[in-house]
């Protein structure tokens, strides 16, 4: 497993994940870690990133299954509270 990583991706495939990934944290919820009259949360995730505030690394394939596992289990858990 590789340690995240706290600089802006080099890819713009990856800037675009990234940014994506922190958009759906932020509409599900997490706080912004800047503070912006911006109003949409892509522009938010987008600003974040740029500015290397978003820790990121890429799985490895034998951790694909054990994060969807957990995604499953997460969304499974949101069910029962509402």
């Amino acid at each position: 497993m590789t340690e995240p990583v706290s600089t802006p991706p080099v890819s713009e495939f990856l800037f675009v994940e990234v940014a994506a990934q922190r958009c759906m944290q932020l509409m599900r919820g997490a706080r912004p870690k800047i503070e912006s009259e911006a109003r949409k949360y892509s522009t938010l995730a987008i600003t974040e990133v740029e500015e290397g505030l978003v820790p990121w690394r890429i799985r490895g394939e034998d951790e694909e299954p054990l994060v969807a596992a957990a995604m499953a289990a997460s969304d499974e858990g949101s069910d029962e509270e509402e």
